[in-house]
């Protein structure tokens, strides 16, 4: 593609598209994040992360998080699930050498020296599957994204970078197959900002990051068909006498959050653990082509696949039929053959799920439980009138 058609097309962008308005939300976006690391992340007064807060920052971060509406900015479509950017950042929290090399990473002027934290980052961070260090670098990214949108693209994704590099033939980029993770994020950064540059298009990195994902020019640079996940189709109505308390169908989908957020401390953490592939947690929202399953995990022993499924307001015969499902595709598709576990998990036992399981080899069920506890306040001697 000649110089001419990039800049024409980019013009074309640029006279629908309100970067007055962008950059003011992306100003309110970037303190907010901002604020947040320092008031909450880096203050040792705060001993827990609260939900509602932590949310607020994912939806910065990541277009697909919980209370995203269309429309609303965020740095990009992170892939990251919800509960694995909770479970993230409460371990950022609680540990202290991730924490200080992220600051270091976020706050160090010196390019040079934030390649080697971001190295220091990785080895440090080898084996915990926490999502933050993938060979993508989609969560580190997302992170510079969200802390300045004047200086860090909201291309996240190291594949898409190279893919941008090479296309355009700009210069000063890694080498995507030897360099260092801190060298592939902070020059395949740079080599992209810059290379627009060069072709006399000087503008901020978010507005560049808007171009080149929501124009013409896509379908240049990434010309494959890009889709989302496959979802599974909407199960039937459940039979009247069947059909489950729409309340505990709310709770199942914070569950699955719960579950991911806290899986050490679970039973099913006891003897399972969560899957990393290319570095990244990909045990939520498991894509396949045949629908999405609920949370992939291993047994620690065996490497067994076991796939998890949540009873959310659907039949007994369809969580059933969805779990073998999902066994036997993978058992097909990534175990050649091994045998796969299934786990449910309800509310309830029913005699359905009893029967359904009944000639049903390798699953088993666990029942979750709720505890409220309402305790009365009462004011203290010094508040009474």
């Amino acid at each position: 593609m000649q110089k001419e058609e990039i800049v024409q097309l980019f013009n074309d962008f640029k006279a629908s598209y309100d970067e007055e308005a962008s950059d003011n939300i992306w100003r309110g976006h970037n303190k907010a994040f901002n604020d947040y690391w320092r008031d909450n992340i880096l203050n040792d007064n705060i001993r827990e992360l609260n939900d509602a807060e932590l949310d607020q920052v994912i939806r910065i971060l990541d277009r697909n998080a919980k209370g995203n509406k269309k429309g609303d900015q965020a740095v990009a479509r992170a892939m990251v699930s919800q509960g694995t950017w909770r479970r993230m950042f409460r371990e950022i929290k609680a540990n202290k050498k991730l924490k200080d090399l992220l600051n270091g990473i976020f706050y160090e002027k010196d390019e040079l020296k934030r390649i080697s934290l971001i190295d220091d980052l990785y080895k440090i961070n080898e084996g915990r599957k926490n999502g933050l260090t993938g060979q993508s670098a989609n969560a580190i990214n997302a992170m510079l994204g969200a802390l300045d949108a004047t200086k860090y693209m909201h291309a996240i994704s190291l594949n898409d970078r190279r893919k941008i590099i090479e296309f355009f033939g700009f210069s000063g980029g890694p080498n995507f197959e030897s360099d260092s993770p801190g060298k592939k994020i902070v020059l395949s950064n740079n080599a992209i900002i810059n290379g627009f540059k060069s072709l006399g298009i000087d503008t901020k990195p978010r507005t560049l990051s808007r171009f080149l994902y929501e124009s013409p020019i896509r379908a240049y640079w990434k010309p494959e068909l890009i889709s989302e996940p496959p979802q599974p189709p909407s199960p039937p109505e459940p039979p009247i006498e069947e059909r489950p308390d729409i309340s505990l169908f709310y709770m199942e989908r914070q569950l699955e959050d719960f579950l991911i957020e806290n899986w050490d401390k679970t039973e099913l953490g006891k003897e399972y653990e969560l899957i990393e592939e290319n570095g990244e947690l990909v045990s939520q929202q498991y894509p396949t082509d045949i629908g999405v399953i609920d949370i992939l995990a291993q047994d620690k022993k065996t490497k067994q696949y076991v796939v998890i499924e949540l009873k959310k307001n659907q039949t007994s015969d369809d969580t059933v039929g969805q779990l073998t499902r999902y066994m036997g595709w993978l058992e097909e598709q990534k175990t050649q053959g091994k045998a796969t576990k299934g786990i449910i998990i309800a509310a309830t036992y029913d005699n359905r799920l009893y029967y359904a399981l009944k000639k049903v080899k390798d699953v088993e069920v666990y029942l979750y439980r709720v505890n409220f506890k309402l305790e009365e306040f009462k004011k203290p001697e010094s508040q009474k009138k």
